[in-house]
């Protein structure tokens, strides 16, 4: 590990014109190495299980059926639902399934 001689902020590996170089994450400062080879330069992407969203089969012939306008085929019913898929601060997400077509829309309020 090392450290920036400006700032003292860490130097991370980095890609700089297809060179290998380390710079610091606090002030932008640029060395390079004359071994590049001993550093690795990759990108970690982590998933939490709140980045998965899980669809569930809704079973339509208990929701409730409002007038709604189905662009895909003309019909104006649809069943209705409400779901939290956002903060909890923030409101639910409303979902039409039409009546015909069985094509889903959502709304957010």
């Amino acid at each position: 590990m090392e450290f920036c001689p400006k700032c003292g902020g860490l130097m991370v590996p980095s890609v700089v014109n297809g060179k290998k170089v380390l710079r610091c994450s606090r002030c932008g400062y640029i060395v390079e190495k004359s071994n590049p080879g001993t550093y690795r330069v990759s990108h970690r992407i982590e998933r939490t299980p709140k980045d998965v969203v899980t669809l569930v089969d809704v079973d339509v012939s208990v929701l409730p059926v409002v007038s709604f306008k189905c662009e895909n085929c003309g019909n104006d019913k649809a069943y209705v639902y409400e779901l939290q898929t956002r903060a909890g601060d923030e409101p639910a997400t409303r979902f039409y399934i039409c009546t015909k077509c069985r094509k889903v829309y959502r709304e957010y309020a």
